[in-house]
Protein backbone atom coordinates (compact mmCIF):
# COMPACT_ATOMS: atom_id res chain seq x y z
CA UNK A 1 0.00 0.00 0.00
CA UNK A 2 2.41 2.46 1.05
CA UNK A 3 4.65 1.93 -2.48
CA UNK A 4 1.78 2.50 -4.31
CA UNK A 5 0.94 5.48 -2.63
CA UNK A 6 4.81 6.64 -3.48
CA UNK A 7 4.19 5.47 -7.07
CA UNK A 8 0.83 7.78 -7.75
CA UNK A 9 2.90 10.77 -5.74
CA UNK A 10 6.03 10.44 -7.95
CA UNK A 11 3.34 10.12 -10.72
CA UNK A 12 1.78 13.14 -9.84
CA UNK A 13 4.98 15.34 -9.26
CA UNK A 14 5.91 14.13 -12.96
CA UNK A 15 2.69 15.63 -14.34
CA UNK A 16 2.75 18.87 -12.51
CA UNK A 17 6.74 18.99 -13.87
CA UNK A 18 5.43 18.70 -17.28
CA UNK A 19 2.69 20.77 -16.75
CA UNK A 20 5.08 23.36 -15.56
CA UNK A 21 7.36 23.17 -18.30
CA UNK A 22 5.35 22.92 -21.10
CA UNK A 23 2.88 24.17 -20.35
CA UNK A 24 4.34 27.85 -18.92
CA UNK A 25 6.99 28.11 -20.55
CA UNK A 26 6.08 26.92 -24.19
CA UNK A 27 6.17 29.59 -27.29
CA UNK A 28 6.44 32.96 -25.07
CA UNK A 29 6.02 35.93 -27.31
CA UNK A 30 5.17 39.27 -26.86
CA UNK A 31 1.92 40.75 -29.35
CA UNK A 32 1.18 44.20 -30.22
CA UNK A 33 -2.60 44.19 -29.63
CA UNK A 34 -4.39 45.65 -27.50
CA UNK A 35 -7.28 44.33 -25.99
CA UNK A 36 -6.70 46.14 -22.19
CA UNK A 37 -6.71 49.63 -23.53
CA UNK A 38 -10.17 49.28 -25.18
CA UNK A 39 -12.06 49.29 -22.21
CA UNK A 40 -14.66 52.34 -22.20
CA UNK A 41 -13.21 55.60 -20.57
CA UNK A 42 -16.32 56.05 -18.69
CA UNK A 43 -17.55 53.63 -16.00
CA UNK A 44 -20.38 54.39 -13.72
CA UNK A 45 -20.33 57.92 -14.80
CA UNK A 46 -16.37 58.49 -14.13
CA UNK A 47 -14.39 59.47 -16.48
CA UNK A 48 -10.50 57.97 -17.62
CA UNK A 49 -6.58 59.51 -17.84
CA UNK A 50 -4.13 57.25 -19.01
CA UNK A 51 -1.03 57.12 -16.74
CA UNK A 52 1.90 56.41 -18.49
CA UNK A 53 3.50 52.90 -17.49
CA UNK A 54 7.22 53.01 -18.30
CA UNK A 55 8.62 51.08 -20.39
CA UNK A 56 11.47 49.16 -17.93
CA UNK A 57 8.12 47.88 -15.99
CA UNK A 58 6.75 46.77 -19.77
CA UNK A 59 9.64 44.67 -20.08
CA UNK A 60 9.70 43.23 -16.80
CA UNK A 61 6.01 41.87 -17.49
CA UNK A 62 6.59 40.88 -21.01
CA UNK A 63 3.56 42.30 -23.02
CA UNK A 64 2.57 46.02 -24.47
CA UNK A 65 -1.13 44.98 -23.53
CA UNK A 66 -1.20 46.88 -20.30
CA UNK A 67 -3.46 49.91 -19.13
CA UNK A 68 -3.36 51.78 -16.55
CA UNK A 69 -5.87 54.85 -15.35
CA UNK A 70 -7.82 56.95 -12.70
CA UNK A 71 -11.09 57.07 -12.92
CA UNK A 72 -12.59 60.15 -11.06
CA UNK A 73 -15.72 62.36 -11.25
CA UNK A 74 -16.41 65.54 -9.11
CA UNK A 75 -16.98 65.05 -5.43
CA UNK A 76 -16.18 61.45 -5.97
CA UNK A 77 -12.79 59.69 -4.80
CA UNK A 78 -11.05 58.32 -7.49
CA UNK A 79 -10.21 54.67 -8.33
CA UNK A 80 -7.50 53.40 -10.34
CA UNK A 81 -8.06 50.32 -12.45
CA UNK A 82 -4.68 48.73 -13.86
CA UNK A 83 -4.97 45.87 -16.37
CA UNK A 84 -2.18 43.76 -17.24
CA UNK A 85 -2.80 41.53 -20.25
CA UNK A 86 -0.93 38.78 -22.76
CA UNK A 87 -2.55 35.84 -25.15
CA UNK A 88 -0.17 33.53 -23.87
CA UNK A 89 2.43 34.22 -21.04
CA UNK A 90 1.10 33.89 -17.78
CA UNK A 91 3.93 35.55 -16.08
CA UNK A 92 1.74 38.42 -16.60
CA UNK A 93 -0.55 37.61 -13.85
CA UNK A 94 1.71 37.83 -10.57
CA UNK A 95 0.56 38.47 -7.05
CA UNK A 96 0.35 42.31 -6.26
CA UNK A 97 1.22 42.29 -3.01
CA UNK A 98 4.86 40.96 -4.18
CA UNK A 99 5.35 44.53 -6.18
CA UNK A 100 3.65 46.37 -3.57
CA UNK A 101 6.11 45.09 -1.08
CA UNK A 102 9.08 45.62 -3.54
CA UNK A 103 8.25 49.01 -4.04
CA UNK A 104 8.28 49.63 -0.33
CA UNK A 105 4.79 49.75 0.35
CA UNK A 106 3.94 47.87 3.62
CA UNK A 107 0.38 45.54 3.10
CA UNK A 108 -1.18 45.31 6.43
CA UNK A 109 -3.96 42.81 5.69
CA UNK A 110 -4.76 40.16 2.65
CA UNK A 111 -8.49 38.46 2.73
CA UNK A 112 -10.56 37.19 0.42
CA UNK A 113 -13.75 38.50 0.08
CA UNK A 114 -16.52 37.18 -2.80
CA UNK A 115 -19.51 38.74 -4.18
CA UNK A 116 -22.28 38.09 -6.71
CA UNK A 117 -21.83 39.37 -10.26
CA UNK A 118 -23.28 39.18 -13.45
CA UNK A 119 -20.51 37.33 -14.91
CA UNK A 120 -20.63 34.61 -11.90
CA UNK A 121 -22.05 34.09 -8.74
CA UNK A 122 -20.06 34.44 -5.50
CA UNK A 123 -17.24 35.94 -7.47
CA UNK A 124 -13.89 35.99 -5.49
CA UNK A 125 -11.64 38.53 -5.28
CA UNK A 126 -8.49 39.62 -3.21
CA UNK A 127 -8.83 42.59 -0.79
CA UNK A 128 -5.26 44.11 -0.04
CA UNK A 129 -5.03 47.19 2.86
CA UNK A 130 -2.06 48.95 2.01
CA UNK A 131 -0.11 51.67 4.21
CA UNK A 132 2.41 53.60 1.11
CA UNK A 133 3.63 55.83 3.70
CA UNK A 134 1.32 59.13 2.83
CA UNK A 135 -1.72 56.99 3.80
CA UNK A 136 -3.60 53.84 3.45
CA UNK A 137 -5.20 52.16 0.45
CA UNK A 138 -7.46 49.55 -0.05
CA UNK A 139 -6.47 47.05 -3.78
CA UNK A 140 -8.85 44.73 -5.18
CA UNK A 141 -7.92 41.76 -7.18
CA UNK A 142 -9.07 39.01 -9.30
CA UNK A 143 -7.40 36.79 -12.33
CA UNK A 144 -8.79 36.50 -15.51
CA UNK A 145 -7.96 33.15 -18.03
CA UNK A 146 -10.09 33.15 -20.68
CA UNK A 147 -13.75 32.89 -18.96
CA UNK A 148 -12.37 31.66 -16.00
CA UNK A 149 -11.93 34.57 -13.11
CA UNK A 150 -10.61 33.22 -9.89
CA UNK A 151 -8.22 35.29 -6.97
CA UNK A 152 -6.23 32.29 -6.27
CA UNK A 153 -2.80 32.24 -7.59
CA UNK A 154 -1.81 29.08 -8.01
CA UNK A 155 -5.75 27.87 -9.44
CA UNK A 156 -5.41 30.23 -12.19
CA UNK A 157 -1.38 29.48 -13.20
CA UNK A 158 -2.65 25.33 -12.79
CA UNK A 159 -5.38 25.97 -15.51
CA UNK A 160 -3.37 28.65 -17.83
CA UNK A 161 -0.71 25.87 -18.01
CA UNK A 162 -2.91 22.86 -18.85
CA UNK A 163 -4.70 25.37 -21.67
CA UNK A 164 -1.36 26.45 -22.91
CA UNK A 165 -0.79 22.79 -23.06
CA UNK A 166 -3.48 21.61 -24.52
CA UNK A 167 -4.15 25.00 -26.83
CA UNK A 168 -0.59 26.28 -27.16
CA UNK A 169 -2.44 29.74 -26.29
CA UNK A 170 -4.19 30.48 -23.44
CA UNK A 171 -4.82 34.43 -22.90
CA UNK A 172 -4.20 35.49 -19.48
CA UNK A 173 -4.49 38.95 -17.18
CA UNK A 174 -4.48 40.50 -14.10
CA UNK A 175 -6.98 42.75 -13.25
CA UNK A 176 -6.82 45.51 -10.16
CA UNK A 177 -8.48 48.09 -9.14
CA UNK A 178 -7.43 50.60 -5.99
CA UNK A 179 -8.64 53.68 -3.92
CA UNK A 180 -7.13 55.53 -1.11
CA UNK A 181 -9.12 54.79 2.11
CA UNK A 182 -10.41 58.05 3.71
CA UNK A 183 -8.19 59.20 7.41
CA UNK A 184 -11.40 59.50 9.04
CA UNK A 185 -12.63 56.13 7.95
CA UNK A 186 -12.49 53.49 10.31
CA UNK A 187 -12.02 49.32 9.75
CA UNK A 188 -12.77 47.44 8.79
CA UNK A 189 -13.41 49.80 5.74
CA UNK A 190 -16.74 49.53 4.55
CA UNK A 191 -17.40 52.17 2.92
CA UNK A 192 -14.56 51.92 0.53
CA UNK A 193 -15.04 48.15 0.04
CA UNK A 194 -18.25 49.43 -1.02
CA UNK A 195 -16.96 51.77 -3.02
CA UNK A 196 -14.13 49.36 -4.73
CA UNK A 197 -16.79 46.52 -5.27
CA UNK A 198 -19.14 48.59 -6.94
CA UNK A 199 -17.10 49.89 -9.65
CA UNK A 200 -16.06 46.35 -9.79
CA UNK A 201 -19.32 45.04 -10.45
CA UNK A 202 -19.62 48.00 -13.38
CA UNK A 203 -16.46 47.27 -14.64
CA UNK A 204 -16.82 43.93 -15.36
CA UNK A 205 -19.07 43.21 -17.78
CA UNK A 206 -16.55 45.59 -20.67
CA UNK A 207 -13.65 43.40 -19.00
CA UNK A 208 -15.89 40.10 -20.24
CA UNK A 209 -16.52 41.50 -23.62
CA UNK A 210 -13.17 42.85 -24.43
CA UNK A 211 -10.32 40.82 -22.81
CA UNK A 212 -10.54 37.11 -24.74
Amino acid sequence: MKTTKQIIAVALLLFTGFIMWFGFYYNVKVYNRHYAQSLPMIIDSMNAREIEMDQKTLDILETTDVTFREYSAPDRIPIYLCIIFSENNRKVAHPPELCLSGGGSNVEQKIQINFDTSIKRNFDAQRLIVNHGSGKWMYLYWYKTGSFYSSKYMLQQFLAAVTQLIHRSSSCALIRLSTPIPPEEEPPYTQTQERLVDFSLKALPSINEKLP
